[in-house]
């Protein structure tokens, strides 16, 4: 913990939507530009084997804030909201005296209205109440709600993002509405003549300096312009919603990849016979979006390259307000992309590492041993631990003491994540041999669990005899699916007897 007569450290968390590990310039990308983040990098520590624990959305972030898995924190896809019952970081520091600010995407609650509500109002919003829906896309749109209600799952302030690409509500799309409406006009005007979607890869109608990831970095850097002179610390949540589909990069970002340059996915001829039915299935829905693989690459990288332009102006603006040096930067995604790797798309219950590994980078001058890279296995379940350690604050409950603003917070069961406080001081390599992946799918009736260990990934699915397993360090594209091999059975038992210690360790402290 930090000593008493020391000034708390800020904190600043980037964070992206759907970004893959190997898609930074310094993870190794040849093609990929990323000198911003490639120099957060190298003043801080880069983690090459950090792993979401449940690669959607809403899920991962949750434990993002909360500190658990998603069987725990109950998230566990895209339609359950956070209950705000559940202890987080923005709590706990909001209640040790942090100014804590958030802008751009945070999807901790459902961003559309489920059928059953929406037959119950018959259509009429107005019957709702915009605090029950607070990031509802159909509210905010129908302009029946145009704040976010705060303190905002313990944010004291917050500015939203909603939705995708050119597809998108909140804050900044009223913004958008004020100051651009000739923008928005044309945005209307295309999807009415040209009906795009989700698989859509064409270049964005918003210009880069009004285009979202560059209103994000506005008003963070106006947060951070507000608290230069202050001697209160801060916790800033800034969330970019891309690279994600769909793929609408603003120029020159989205003209900058050439497609025809792209790497090829790791994929074999025949695989998706050796794996779980459900693969094929996907694939075969979405061929003709897989079949322009590389066009979706070079899109990504252009969203991935403009967020970059964008970090790069926060980091010199921490620069130029002096704050730098007692702030901790964290760069993290909540989940990677498959990007055509075995055949598929996007994201699903295929637990690819496209799909599970994701940046994270720790940057803090004179704290974090800088230019170092940690290859051991770390989680997004060790993110709240380590942020909490590093500010001397223990996890908000509900003693009186604290803000009387904030929900009751819920007891549950320890942390099974760690601070990672021993490894950015340069004091040891590894905290954990293993990590457990989570993830329940209505879209594909399926509920997968996955272990991953230094040297093997085991995937099980619920009811089912198949599975997946693969040796890491003899095919580490994961081409070659061992389950159904009778000479690894012996290993196969024991993995998941490793996967089910995992499961039952956390779920036997769960309170009744």
């Amino acid at each position: 913990m930090p000593e008493e007569s020391q000034q708390r450290p800020n904190i600043l968390c980037i964070v992206t939507d759907q970004q893959r590990a190997d898609h930074l310039g310094g993870a190794g990308n040849a093609l990929l530009k990323t000198p911003n983040i490639d120099r957060l990098a190298t003043s801080g520590m880069r983690f090459t084997r950090c792993y979401t624990n449940d690669p959607m959305c809403c899920p991962a972030r949750a434990t993002l804030w909360t500190g658990h898995r998603s069987s725990v924190h109950g998230v566990r896809y895209n339609t359950i909201s956070l209950d705000p019952a559940i202890p987080n970081i923005a709590t706990s520091l909001s209640t040790a005296g942090y100014r804590t600010h958030g802008v751009g995407k945070f999807h901790l609650h459902q961003t559309s209205l489920p059928a059953s509500v929406r037959s119950a109002i018959n259509g009429n919003l107005a019957l709702l109440n915009p605090r029950e829906w607070p990031e509802s896309q159909e509210l905010w749109k129908g302009g029946h709600t145009g704040a976010l209600p705060t303190p905002y799952y313990g944010l004291q302030s917050a500015l939203g993002v909603g939705g995708h690409g050119d597809f998108v509500w909140g804050n900044y799309a009223n913004w958008l509405k004020r100051e651009a409406p000739q923008v928005v006009r044309a945005i209307e005007e295309w999807r009415a003549r040209e009906r795009p979607n989700w698989q859509t890869t064409g270049p964005s109608h918003i210009p880069a300096e009004l285009h979202h990831s560059h209103w994000i970095a506005d008003r963070v850097i106006d947060f951070l312009e507000e608290q230069a002179y202050s001697q209160q610390p801060f916790f800033c949540w800034c969330s970019f919603p891309d690279p994600h589909h769909p793929y609408h990069a603003p120029e020159p970002y989205h003209s900058l990849y050439d497609p025809a340059e792209m790497p090829v996915p790791a994929r074999r001829a025949g695989e998706l016979d050796d794996l779980p039915p459900h693969h094929r299935r996907d694939q075969d829905k979405r061929l003709a979006f897989y079949q322009r693989t590389p066009e979706v690459i070079a899109r990504t990288y252009g969203l991935v390259t403009n967020i970059d332009a964008n970090v790069g102006r926060v980091l010199d603006t921490l620069d130029r307000l002096g704050l730098r040096e007692n702030t901790v930067v964290v760069y993290l995604a909540d989940h990677g992309d498959l990007m055509g790797d075995h055949w598929l798309q996007q994201k699903g219950p295929f637990h690819f590492s496209g799909l599970l590994q994701i940046p994270f980078i720790w940057s803090w001058p004179g704290r974090i041993v800088p230019g170092m890279v940690n290859s051991g296995i770390v989680s997004l379940l060790d993110f709240a631990p380590t942020i909490l350690d590093l500010c001397g604050v223990p996890l908000a409950d509900g003693s009186p003491s604290r803000d009387a603003r904030l929900p009751m917070m819920r007891e549950l069961p320890p942390w099974p994540g760690h601070s990672l406080r021993p490894l950015l001081e340069g004091g040891t390599q590894t905290l954990q041999d293993r990590v457990l992946i989570e993830q329940d799918s209505p879209e594909h009736s399926l509920r997968a669990r996955t272990l991953v260990t230094e040297r093997y990934r085991i995937t099980c699915y619920a009811g089912q005899e198949y599975g997946e397993l693969f040796d890491l360090q003899e095919d580490p594209d994961e081409l070659y699916n061992l389950w159904a091999d009778p000479g690894r059975r012996p290993l196969r038992n024991i993995l998941i007897t490793q996967l089910l210690d995992e499961m039952l360790v956390d779920s036997s402290l769960v309170p009744s």
